[in-house]
């Protein structure tokens, strides 16, 4: 699990700096319009919100607030991709992250949603949705450690990931978690 996590954190720090550098483009990946709209036009199963998340990357300041059995963390930034091609991926169709300190200790949150039918889907049959708060400054002793999966209760658009229901970690303990992102500022 640390090696997925450490290489997601590169991706999504690759993929922060790649969209500083392109901020001037017109396309929220810093690819060419054209290449947006083609990867756009693909159906991923999102939920409408005028345009496709298929494919395409969002990133920027965005914000997420995040409660896990009532203790709640604000994030400043939140960081996203969409897209197999954007996750470096061919299971991972959305990624996220986003990383603040509370009492002295670093706390990130994940977001992913893994679609193995290879059809780069945020929702559908099949689909899971894998939430993971933890502490990265302790992780001998943690002051939070969750990382639970689900199959419904997320929903994802362009922007935004909202998420609300009862996630199971590895040892079959349920979760009640709450997320309410913004991709982009």
């Amino acid at each position: 699990m640390n090696s997925r996590r450490s290489a997601l954190l590169a991706l999504l720090a690759a993929g922060a700096l790649a969209l500083s550098a392109c901020a001037s483009s017109t396309s929220v990946d810093g690819a060419s319009d054209e290449a947006a709209s083609e990867s756009s036009s693909e159906d991923t199963g999102t939920e409408d919100s005028g345009e496709d998340a298929g494919g395409d990357s969002s990133g920027g300041a965005g914000s997420a607030t995040v409660t896990v059995d009532g203790e709640t963390w604000e994030y400043g930034s939140y960081l996203c991709v969409t897209g197999y091609a954007n996750t470096g991926s061919d299971v991972y169709s959305f990624s996220s992250t986003a990383f603040t300190t509370v009492d002295g200790e670093g706390v990130q949150l994940l977001v992913d949603v893994r679609d193995d039918s290879g059809q780069d889907r945020v929702s559908g049959d099949g689909v899971v949705y894998e939430i993971t708060v933890f502490d990265t400054d302790s992780p001998e002793n943690p002051s939070v450690d969750v990382s639970a999966t689900g199959t419904e209760g997320v929903t994802i658009t362009e922007t935004t990931v909202q998420a609300d229901g009862t996630f199971t970690d590895l040892g079959g303990e349920s979760h009640s978690i709450q997320v309410d992102a913004t991709c982009n500022g």
